[in-house]
Parts: C-alpha cells; sequence; structure tokens
C-alpha cells in the first residue's frame, strides 16, 4: 500500500503544478483494478481525517468510475489509475513559488548580492547549455546525459540534478525509462532557494554515494566551482569566471569555455534588465494572515524548482515566508493538520537554537528556521523505487478509453 503522501509528493504529472478552477490535479497508476480500490478507500479515509471532515462524502459509481467527493476534494477511480483534485489558493500558490527567487529570504546568497530577485529564465538558459554540452560528450563518447529527471541513486535516494551524465550504455543505466545508480558527473545551477542545500545537504548526498566530479555553477557570478571526490571528500579543484576555459577531469582534452554556459538571453540582452528599479522591502507576511495555508500548500509548493526528491528515506519540502511571526503560524497550522492526518494530539514544538524550532508527528518532522518551515516526510525509497517501473506500464494508465 502507497500511504496518501506518495501521491500528495509525487502525483502531480510531469511535475508540474497547475491550477484549474482552483484545483491542483494528481495521478497515481496501479496494475489491478482491486488495488486501485483498496487505494481509493484508504486515501478517502486519510483525506477525511486529515482534513476533519465529519460528513458522509458523495460517492458516484458508474460502469467504469467511482467518483468520491468531499467540498472540493475529490477522488476518482478509473478503471486502473486514481485521479485527485486538490483545492490550493491561486494567490498564496504564484506568491510562495515566487519567493523560491527572492535572495532575501534564503541565507548563503553571494557576497553584496544578498537582496533582490533572480531571473529563472536566465537559470533555465544555463540548464540548456549544459544539457547541449553534456549531449555533445555522449556524441563524441558514448554515455548518457539528462536533466532533472529521475535518478536511483542509491536503495535510500532518489534525486534529480540539473544535469547528469552515466559513462555507460543505456541498458546499464536505464530502466523503465528511469536512471539507476551513480552518474560520473553531476552539474547544479545554484539557485536564491538552492544556494545553500546544494552546498550542504544535497552535496553530501553525492559524496557519500560516491560521484567522483561535481560542478556548482551560479549565475549571479558566473563561476563554475569543479569538485574531485578524494579519499571520501569533495576537494574543490578550481573555480573558474568568466572569460576562461577550463579542462573536465573526465575528458582532459576537452575545453570548457565559462561563457558558453551562462551564454543566455539576458545576458546577450542586457537592456531588458531593469537594474535600477527598487526592489521592494519584504512584507512581514507574505500571505495575508486571514489566509490559512493547509499542509497540502507546503507538501505541493515546497519543492525549489520543482525538484522532488527522497534523501535517505526521507522527502525534503519547504517553504519561506515573510518573517518569523507568519512561520510560526504556519507552522501551528500544519502541525494541526498533520496530528488530524495521525489521530495524535498537535505536539509541542521543541528549541533546538535561537529562532530554530523542531516538532515531529508522525511520519512528519517539522522544522521552523527563523522565516523558513522545512518539513521532511518519513518514505521509503525502496517502495517509491517499486513504483517506477508502474509508472512506465502503459496497462496501469487504462482510463477506459478506447
Amino acid at each position: 500500500m502507497w500511504e496518501l503522501e506518495y501521491a500528495l509528493l509525487f502525483g502531480i504529472p510531469k511535475n508540474k503544478l497547475e491550477l484549474v478552477r482552483g484545483r491542483t490535479r494528481l495521478v497515481f497508476p496501479f496494475r489491478s483494478r482491486e488495488e486501485g480500490a483498496a487505494h481509493l478507500q484508504a486515501w478517502t479515509e486519510t483525506l477525511r481525517r486529515w482534513k476533519n471532515i465529519a460528513e458522509e462524502p458523495a460517492v458516484r459509481n458508474s460502469r467504469r468510475k467511482r467518483r468520491i467527493r468531499m467540498g472540493q476534494f475529490e477522488l476518482t477511480l478509473y478503471p486502473r489509475p486514481i485521479e485527485l483534485h486538490i483545492p490550493l489558493d491561486c494567490d498564496a500558490m504564484l506568491t510562495l513559488e515566487s519567493s523560491f527567487w527572492r535572495r532575501d529570504l534564503w541565507e548563503g546568497q553571494p557576497s553584496g548580492r544578498e537582496t533582490g530577485w533572480e531571473n529563472r529564465y536566465h537559470h533555465h538558459d544555463v540548464y540548456l547549455n549544459l544539457w547541449v554540452l553534456f549531449g555533445e560528450w555522449c556524441e563524441r563518447y558514448g554515455g548518457q546525459n539528462a536533466g532533472r529527471v529521475e535518478v536511483s541513486l542509491t536503495d535510500s535516494t532518489n534525486i534529480a540534478p540539473d544535469q547528469v551524465y552515466f559513462p555507460a550504455s543505456a541498458k546499464d543505466c536505464l530502466r523503465h525509462d528511469y536512471f539507476w545508480g551513480v552518474p560520473s558527473l553531476i552539474a547544479e545551477v545554484l539557485s536564491p532557494a538552492t544556494r545553500t542545500i546544494d552546498r550542504g545537504p544535497r552535496k553530501n548526498l553525492y559524496r557519500r554515494a560516491g560521484v567522483p566530479h561535481l560542478w556548482l555553477l551560479d549565475p549571479e557570478t558566473e563561476t563554475v566551482e569543479t569538485y574531485d571526490l578524494c579519499d571520501g571528500e569533495y576537494r574543490l579543484k578550481a573555480t573558474h569566471g568568466a572569460g576562461q576555459e577550463f579542462q573536465p577531469a573526465l575528458f582532459p582534452g576537452e575545453t570548457v569555455s565559462v561563457d558558453r554556459l551562462f551564454d543566455t538571453q539576458w545576458t546577450r540582452h542586457p537592456e531588458w534588465i531593469d537594474r535600477e528599479k527598487p526592489v521592494p522591502p519584504v512584507p512581514e507576511w507574505l500571505v495575508p494572515p486571514e489566509k490559512r495555508l493547509g499542509l497540502e500548500h507546503l507538501l505541493l509548493i515546497g519543492h525549489a524548482e520543482r525538484r522532488s526528491e527522497i534523501w535517505n528515506h526521507r522527502a525534503p519540502c519547504v517553504l519561506a515566508f515573510g518573517s518569523a511571526a507568519e512561520a510560526k503560524q504556519r507552522l501551528a497550522h500544519f502541525l494541526e493538520e498533520a496530528a488530524n492526518w495521525e489521530q495524535t494530539a498537535p505536539p509541542r514544538t521543541t528549541t533546538l537554537e535561537t529562532d530554530v524550532e523542531q516538532a515531529e508527528v508522525g511520519r512528519f518532522r517539522f522544522t521552523r528556521h527563523g522565516r523558513q518551515v522545512h518539513l521532511d516526510v518519513a518514505v521509503d525509497a525502496r517502495k517509491y523505487q517499486e513504483l517506477l517501473p508502474v509508472w512506465s506500464d502503459r496497462e496501469a494508465w487504462d482510463w477506459g478509453e478506447k
């Protein structure tokens, strides 16, 4: 049985969070209708408990579908997959998603660039430049490359790096359209919400898994840091800046131009950027205090750069708010709903250090760090990996259409 949190964390089609009439769509496949029916019943019970829904749900059966409605929440079992519609506040979603690109809300920003916004499209062009470069190496030397796709790094960890290179053939590193194993090179493009993560916990995941080469690209400073794994630790080989070139450790005969990696529409057209425009201060409340945010906002929106990953059997989520006061109120509401989910009383938070508190409710571990609320959901990476071939099975996606 995959519990409801698996659908919320991993069930967004192509991981594109969208709203239609105030609801986002989730999907989940099954190998048999009996399995789907069992999950429909279990998820309905969890949802009623989580949202404290006392009234009986409205059920509608037809020859090919079973639909259950509880207010704005809706679950539909087709011949095999389940489709869920979860309500989200549109204004809150847009505000919180854009907050990932504001440096003021996240620690670890470049010196002199601690405030203001970064252009996500500029970053996306850097991703594309990496993909083209790695693709050229595959053509010349063989191997496989990809970006922002599932990589089952270890039995406990699934990642989605900006770019990876495997020297192996497809049959040796691909299973059911997903990558498995340790790549030879990973490249990450730093952004406001991920600079500290990429230099800290994500880097440590790669180190422990034995990824031999790592690049960290920062579009703001136009620098590339190259790391090699030596005696179980990453050592900074060099930091390369604008106008420089370097030879990658994997392909010493190749030369990489830093300027090529950061050649984007916005570097070619600086007039598009109004650098004189003042940056307004961060409001005390990003989302109005009278607007309550349910736990679904943290589970669905709380993935910087839309990465749904599993680190050591934990799925990380995070949201930044306008102030510690706002984060405290949001955390209290999240804890109430998590307690409903787990059928327990809301826990008291424990102070870990100044302006850092933590609370654990069953599978949910919350940490407030200043204006940020972090959530780590206990999931089994091996169990999730068992799901990957189901997602690749066309028969599991039987919607009852010819």
